[in-house]
């Protein structure tokens, strides 16, 4: 039911997907501005050293070699990283550049892509529980002190999840390469590993968001009681976390493979939405709040405490 759900709020609510693009290319222009004439340096080296040849190959073999497409994006994908890791190491004059695109693209991008979240549930809130169609642009103008607060706290206990993610990526790419079939199960083993752990980070922190954004709550508050709600309904929440994170991937990578890249412009805000409105659906379910996903279908899920009653009392009849 919360898979269902949040897909029909979802496409209730599809115009917020044009709002959210928007506010994707803001950041992405701002990150451009700014990064720009500090990385045009390394840019200079990094071209010297055919990286951008090989993403240009790599890119070539995805629109038109589809039946070789993922043995030569594993292989460029190598060759980049190695001879970008190459480059950054003997050009050390470039350190002040290098930190601080590090702390932009690592830190600010992500905390400023994040600032969306709260005010896009904020969106959703109002129309599951009065059908009532807020702004985007005014909710996100009126929570932003929240909404950095939120990103900042979200950004640091999620750290340590991020870091492995983003290191199980790099391995599954060196392992590709390889060619070895043992080297590609093991890869395979990997990427079906990175999934999962992708799944949990998800269920873990579904309820946190919503939370702020539905009592008003402080910041670590809701945490704890994310917590709370989600370690009562872990293996519910997982299973449609697992089956939606499966889809975002597949999704993404046929926009990506069948339009040339172009329809990322638009999956990536779609694949956001989906995200935030699974959040709302699954902490309006776990708390047994009524809601709309259409204008005339209204939810009634049970509060979990009561499905627990209702557990228990089959096995004494």
């Amino acid at each position: 039911m919360i898979f269902r759900n949040s897909f029909r709020l979802f496409l209730t609510n599809f115009s917020n997907v044009w709002k959210v693009l928007l506010y994707y290319f803001i950041c992405f222009l701002l990150t451009f501005c700014v990064c720009y004439y500090v990385a045009l340096p390394i840019i200079t080296k990094l071209s010297e050293a055919q990286v951008f040849k090989n993403l240009l190959d790599m890119l070539n073999s995805i629109f038109f070699k589809p039946e070789n497409a993922i043995s030569n994006i594993f292989t460029k994908l190598n060759e980049i990283l190695t001879t970008t890791w190459e480059v950054l190491k003997t050009n050390t004059q470039f350190m002040f550049n290098y930190i601080f695109l590090i702390v932009w693209l690592i830190f600010v991008f992500p905390f400023t892509i994040d600032l969306a979240q709260l005010a896009l549930g904020e969106v959703f809130y109002g129309y599951m529980t009065s059908h009532v169609k807020y702004g985007f642009t005014g909710r996100f103008i009126k929570n932003i002190g929240k909404s950095c607060v939120f990103s900042l706290s979200k950004y640091i206990v999620q750290f340590v999840f991020n870091v492995l993610i983003i290191s199980l990526f790099v391995l599954i790419v060196k392992l590709f390469t390889i060619g070895n079939f043992l080297y590609v199960l093991l890869d395979l083993l990997l990427f079906a590993l990175l999934i999962v752990f992708i799944s949990i980070k998800l269920t873990l922190f579904s309820c946190w968001m919503p939370g702020i954004a539905v009592l008003n709550s402080m910041c670590f508050k809701s945490l704890i009681q994310n917590f709370k709600i989600v370690f009562h309904m872990f293996f519910k929440i997982f299973s449609n976390c697992l089956t939606l994170v499966l889809l975002a991937f597949g999704f993404n990578f046929l926009m990506c493979a069948y339009t040339f890249g172009v329809g990322l412009i638009v999956s990536l805000p779609m694949t956001a939405v989906v995200f935030v409105a699974f959040q709302m659906v699954t902490y309006f379910n776990c708390q047994g709040m009524r809601y709309y996903v259409y204008p005339d279908v209204f939810v009634s899920p049970k509060k979990f405490e009561e499905q627990d009653k209702i557990s228990k009392m089959k096995y004494m009849i």
